[in-house]
């Protein structure tokens, strides 16, 4: 699958930022480096070189060289970052001189942590830990993600192995002698080390936290009747003219989203169409078909009513044909022109048309202006607090959690749980050699999630856990 013999490089930065990092491992590191960059590198014991890159044709330019050597670096092989402050096509021209004239291959996604596992610097649950640090999209599932990648999952698997071969051994040993009068466990004891093993797995699960791999950000839709205060609200909260502000009805057509980062968590925002109950013509149809779409599917959904209208028995009507999973209800315009004496909302006006709100739809309201920014601090926090509750539960959870575990380690408990419940059966009938296969296979499922080497362990379970991973990690 991996060929470690080979010298492998990739763009490890993410495509936007003013600095590039490269990335080299395998066993022409150092004489790459030597033939790219100045100074020379032998005549230097700093592992942080300053100095000039070849980028090709005769162009150098500033960089930083990082050198880890073999067997301390990542990877455990010579491994090589070039820090470059330019553009895109600059990263580009140094990684096709690479590729060509140097001798190296496109590393394949997950490849460096790859290495770092057939290498026995990390186990397998550590090398997963490493991709979800990488898509975690809140702050929690990253705290779950540090908690796998410490290895304290390994450590416990690894004496729950142990427990597990102690007993099969005396197990395995009262076969080999049973014609000898020679007991080594008796059925009862047996039964009993094994009710205690099951209950160590079992609390495994109960314990443990899901750590789902998040490769798409939770998504958040912006809902209402048309001219809701959706796009405004839109391009308020993301600080950018995404959409296109109009008093005109039925502006917004498609679905337009963009990236909103919270406190805690990151998000996809979109505003679509504004809903209607009747449509006319076929633009309004396809504009409502992909709006209702993107709704029904979202995560979450930011529901606006117009606080400044007298009826809103469109937007009940909405409301009650979306379904959303999840709703954050706000009352949008607040700040809009009224027909008071004052010419302006007043605070009762607002108070009494909260209340009104409140009353017809059974929810609470957030009062926002878009354009002032009344109420938006507080909707970003409560976006905030719902993703969170959605995705991955409170920090006190969280905290309370020993282990974090992926689907492929929930798996593999189960799979002892159920190999000890077989033997156990087993046991209580008298046939202790196929209790004795039942916890071989036991063994053999729990070693699965920790394995420090390559040994023994499917190409294709490697293959689809380094698969997730992305090129230069």
């Amino acid at each position: 699958m991996y060929n470690l013999n080979d010298t492998i490089v990739a763009v490890s930065s993410p495509g936007f930022g003013a600095r590039s990092i490269v990335r080299i491992t395998g066993p022409s590191t150092i004489e790459i480096c030597e033939k790219i960059f100045s100074p020379t590198i032998s005549s230097l014991s700093s592992c942080i070189i300053n100095g000039y890159v070849a980028i090709d044709n005769g162009l150098e330019i500033d960089a930083i060289l990082y050198l880890f050597f073999a067997p301390h670096s990542y990877t455990g092989d010579d491994v090589a970052e070039i820090h470059i402050f330019a553009g895109a096509p600059v990263t580009e021209s140094l990684m096709g001189n690479l590729l060509t004239f140097h001798n190296v291959r496109m590393a394949g996604p997950g490849e460096f942590t790859a290495r770092a596992f057939l290498n026995g610097k990390i186990d397998l649950a550590q090398a997963e830990a490493v991709n979800e640090v990488i898509v975690s999209s809140n702050t929690f599932q990253l705290a779950a993600a540090r908690k796998l990648l410490s290895g304290h999952l390994g450590q416990t698997t690894k004496e729950l192995r142990s427990t597990i071969l102690d007993c099969m051994s005396l197990l395995e040993a009262g076969l080999d002698f049973s014609d000898q009068a020679i007991e080594f466990l008796t059925a009862d004891e047996a039964i009993e080390r094994l009710m205690d093993i099951k209950g160590q797995f079992q609390r495994l699960l109960s314990e443990s936290r899901r750590l789902a791999s998040v490769v798409d950000l939770p998504s958040v839709g912006i809902a209402g009747a048309t001219n809701a205060g959706k796009s405004s609200l839109l391009n308020r909260l993301l600080g950018t003219e995404r959409s296109i502000v109009s008093h005109e009805r039925k502006t917004t057509r498609d679905v337009l989203a963009g990236e909103l980062t919270l406190r805690h968590s990151r998000c996809v925002l979109f505003d679509c169409a504004g809903l209607l109950m009747q449509t006319e013509g076929v633009l309004d149809q396809l504009a409502q078909q992909a709006a209702f779409e993107a709704l029904r599917n979202s995560t979450l959904v930011v529901f606006c009513s117009d606080i400044s209208k007298e009826n809103w028995a469109e937007e009940t009507a909405v409301l009650r044909f979306i379904e959303p999973k999840s709703i954050v209800p706000i009352a949008t315009k607040s700040d809009l022109v009224s027909q008071s004496a004052r010419g302006c909302l007043t605070a009762d006006d607002l108070a009494s048309r909260l209340r009104k709100l409140n009353e017809l739809f059974g929810v609470e309201f957030l009062p926002t202006s878009a354009k002032s920014g009344a109420g938006m601090e507080k909707l970003r926090d409560t976006i905030d607090r719902e993703i969170i509750a959605q995705t991955t539960g409170s920090v006190e959870d969280l905290s309370r959690c020993e282990f974090a575990l992926t689907a492929r380690h929930r798996q593999a408990v189960t799979e002892s749980i159920e190999s000890i419940d077989l033997a156990l059966e087993e046991l209580k009938a008298g046939r202790d050699e196929i209790a004795a296969m039942m916890l071989r296979a036991a063994y053999q499922a729990i070693s699965s999630i920790e394995q420090s080497t390559a040994s023994g362990i499917d190409e294709q379970i490697l293959e689809n856990i380094f698969s997730r991973f992305c090129i230069g990690k």
